[in-house]
């Protein structure tokens, strides 16, 4: 079975491979299912998932009216009904393509089976947006008493990705909503939570979103903040690097001069000579005369030690029987 990230998709991760021993039990062949009427099914009560997109919901109803349920559902009796435990968006897109009847199993299933089994189900689907992952990580958490470690086990996760998520929860109401709605990455939200004060995380998440800015630049945004720069000063710098940037790009690249040729070539001996990372940077003087600077660097005392030896070799091998110095040969 294929996987991404240590996630499954939908029922096929729940009763597939690395699934906890409540949702193995209600793995059952297609032919033990008993078609039902949609209207008797009531929803699942423990439901995590707020958000269904219609686009999405739409697509699969167009291929159930083609092909019909592959996947039965799965429904508890309850009363003279049913309840959904697993397989909402298979209910609701047979709903959309016209059927009245589903191919479900029906499970004995007391509360907390239920719970566990629709909490893990939703966890493990990879399109539930990241609060309601969060949220539905945390109902776990709380209803069974699991630690981090376990929780993460259960869902087939790192305990670090179960950390990083959770703390989502911690953000503003209105930066959790940015999340739901898709304006603001998960990566972007984290970034956030380096700042100290509510109203800052959400005067920045609506920066992100007017200026486009990346995970990797909010991150910045966030670092200069908490140097005590003011959003506006940090907001014009971010412009006036992305400016210089794209200047940058722009600028067309001219031709290496003999000089620029000599320099490199002479940068690489220099490397195979010292065994080190080194970088020949040619400049004119106020007379305009050709000169420059040599940049070696060296990793410890000892490097530079043995540079120093490497130097000092090549200049007694290089020196002449009259005593004049030579140029080092490398």
């Amino acid at each position: 079975m294929s996987k991404k990230g240590g996630l499954g998709k939908g029922l096929g991760a729940i009763f597939g491979e690395n699934t906890s021993p409540a949702v193995e039990k209600a793995q059952e062949p297609a032919s033990a299912a008993q078609e039902l009427l949609i209207k008797n099914i009531a929803a699942n009560p423990y439901q995590p998932r707020c958000n269904f997109d219609e686009e999405k919901l739409q697509e699969l109803a167009a291929s159930i009216k083609e092909f019909g349920v592959v996947q039965p559902v799965v429904v508890r009796k309850k009363g003279r009904s049913y309840e959904l435990v697993a397989g909402e968006r298979r209910l609701r897109a047979a709903g959309l393509a016209g059927l009245t009847k589903v191919p479900a199993i029906v499970k004995d299933y007391d509360d907390a089976k239920m719970m566990e089994i629709a909490l893990i189900e939703n966890i493990q689907r990879h399109d539930l947006n990241p609060i309601e992952e969060a949220q539905g990580l945390r109902r776990l958490m709380q209803e069974f008493k699991l630690t981090q470690e376990q929780t993460a086990e259960k869902v087939g996760r790192s305990r670090s990705a179960v950390t990083n998520i959770l703390r989502l929860l911690n953000l503003p109401e209105q930066v959790q909503k940015q999340i739901i709605n898709g304006v603001l990455t998960m990566g972007q939200a984290k970034q956030l939570l380096g700042l100290p004060k509510p109203e800052q995380m959400c005067e920045v998440a609506e920066a992100i979103i007017a200026n486009g800015w990346s995970s990797r630049m909010t991150e910045e945004v966030v670092r200069k903040l908490k140097e005590g720069k003011k959003l506006k000063i940090v907001r014009e710098l971010i412009e006036e690097e992305a400016k210089n940037k794209d200047n940058k790009e722009k600028k067309p690249k001219r031709e290496p001069t003999e000089n620029d040729i000599f320099c490199h070539d002479f940068e690489q001996r220099l490397v195979e000579f010292l065994g080190t990372k080194v970088k020949v940077v040619p400049k004119l003087d106020e007379q305009g005369r050709q000169g420059g600077t040599i940049h070696i660097e060296y990793y410890s005392a000892e490097d530079l030690e043995r540079i120093y030896e490497v130097l000092q070799q090549g200049r007694h091998e290089d020196k002449p029987h009259n005593g004049e110095p030579k140029r080092l040969n490398v």
